[in-house]
């Protein structure tokens, strides 16, 4: 296994197999510019795919209410249907990337796809808890990492440069699920019931299955890794590269992003309980996560096109996004103005969306595109992590002091997140040492040289 090492978006190093230089100095992917071409497609049908997914996730506290009301449980043991779902949407990252050496990301994510729609179709006929925590939690959180992980895989294949800005605008239907779907499917239950609006979904979910169906990966790229992985069999130390971990930069760089989403679970279920503490109705506080929302689209995009445009400040602009995301929930904390929060909110969704978005295009200057399925795993699963005990760890540092500590919590957090953020991206990778090669042999005396000076000597007389 190569040792890790730091290059920059524009330095890459050698370049995968499936990426060659033509004649022109143009990038080309199995005869398949870089940088567009057909991968407009594929970044068109992902973001419907994530308005799909994340309107589900959205959903999801709307769906247990529902659940609570249908049945005798408790809202404590409804609410790991959720849990489950956006645990294991991150969480089981390193077995996908696992799956990305012996199957095409296209037919996984058409197994995603096929997955969510089974869940909801299965949780109409069903009031068992037991195995709604499968229909509802497991199966639509594993579907949507198949997805979404996979996404990202055939993205590589087509951009290079502009990669930040494609995955952006993928992801900028995170926002628009987030602010759309939860609505319609409020319209859903009340119009056609629990069991019709589950299957609704479920044909929803079927179209996500053509979807993936145009995520068609360049030629080279679906012939590349995974025909190499079915020609040998594989240790684990080939499935993942474990010399990763030698990386102290990799390592700040994924503990910062663990530690991000920490503070990033918390404005979701604090910003509608400071509303309502405040004084103000239940819907205008829901707003709150709204504008969150539809801040995080507009960052995904608008940075991702500065990302591609202006490369050179592209560190430098993701710290101060990283200051702005530190700075804009502490004045919630000390304020009952409407408007402030709106704007607050609205700047940390924005910055939210940012940091996520370029998360790949970073780890990729730390590790290298090859790498790139092994780190974005573990930091899948350590954001997985830290969605699941961000709330937890808030509920009990605001039990101690109050819930405006929440907000504050965050700041200090966000802080720490800058702090490993800056390290990871500016410290100089340390190489490792050459190992010095014992003398098998003995060492040979060095010959003595002896110089002998002629005297001129002049012709010899006739």
């Amino acid at each position: 296994m190569s040792w890790v090492h730091r290059t920059s978006i524009k330095e890459i190093g050698p370049l995968p197999g499936f990426i060659r230089l033509s004649k022109r100095g143009a990038m080309t992917s199995g005869g398949v510019p870089l940088e567009g071409g057909y991968g407009w497609v594929v970044v068109s049908v992902l973001f419907l795919q994530y308005i799909i997914m994340a309107g589900i996730q959205g959903s999801v506290g709307i769906i247990h209410t529902e659940l609570v009301s249908e049945t005798s449980y408790s809202l404590s043991m409804i609410g790991w249907i959720g849990s489950l779902m956006i645990g294991l949407c991150t969480m089981s990252s390193p077995f996908i990337s696992i799956l990305t050496k012996f199957i095409p990301c296209r037919i996984l994510a058409i197994t995603g796809s096929l997955l969510m729609s089974l869940g909801f179709l299965c949780a109409a006929f069903t009031s068992s808890v037991p195995v709604l925590f499968l229909c509802l939690g497991i199966l639509p959180g594993i579907g949507m990492n198949l997805i979404s992980f996979s996404s990202i895989m055939i993205l590589r294949g087509y951009f290079l440069k502009m990669l930040p800005l494609a995955y952006g605008m993928c992801l900028a239907g995170v926002g628009v699920g987030m602010v759309s779907f939860p609505p319609f499917y409020v319209y859903l239950h009340v119009t056609f019931g629990l069991q019709g609006s589950f299957l609704i979904v479920s044909a929803i979910c079927m179209n996500s299955v053509v979807f993936s169906g145009l995520t068609i990966p360049t030629r080279t790229q679906s012939q590349s890794e995974t025909q190499k992985s079915m020609e040998k069999g594989l240790s684990l130390a080939d499935l993942f590269d474990f010399s990763l971990f030698k990386s102290y930069t990799f390592v700040m760089f994924v503990t910062g992003h663990l530690i991000f989403n920490i503070a990033y679970a918390v404005p979701f279920t604090y910003l509608p309980i400071k509303g309502e503490e405040t004084g103000f109705f239940e819907q205008s506080s829901a707003l709150f996560i709204t504008v969150l929302g539809a801040g995080s689209s507009v960052g995904r995009i608008l940075f991702g096109w500065m990302s591609g445009k202006f490369p050179l400040i592209r560190k430098k602009a993701f710290l101060v996004v990283m200051v702005l995301s530190t700075l804009s929930l502490l004045p919630v904390s000390f304020t009952s103005s409407y408007s402030l929060i709106m704007v607050c909110s609205t700047i940390f969704g924005a910055c939210a969306g940012i940091i996520h978005t370029e998360i790949p295009s970073f780890l990729i200057g730390l590790i290298g595109i090859d790498n790139l399925p092994n780190g974005l795993s573990v930091a899948y699963l350590q954001q997985g992590i830290g969605s699941l005990v961000g709330i937890p760890i808030a509920e009990a540092v605001c039990r101690r002091v109050g819930d405006n500590a929440a907000f504050v919590f965050t700041t200090v957090v966000c802080a720490l997140v800058l702090v490993l953020f800056t390290l990871s991206l500016y410290l100089p990778e340390r190489k490792p040492e050459t190992p010095k090669v014992p003398h098998i042999l003995p060492e040979v005396p060095k010959p003595e040289v002896f110089v002998v000076t002629m005297a001129e000597t002049g012709p010899t007389a006739a």
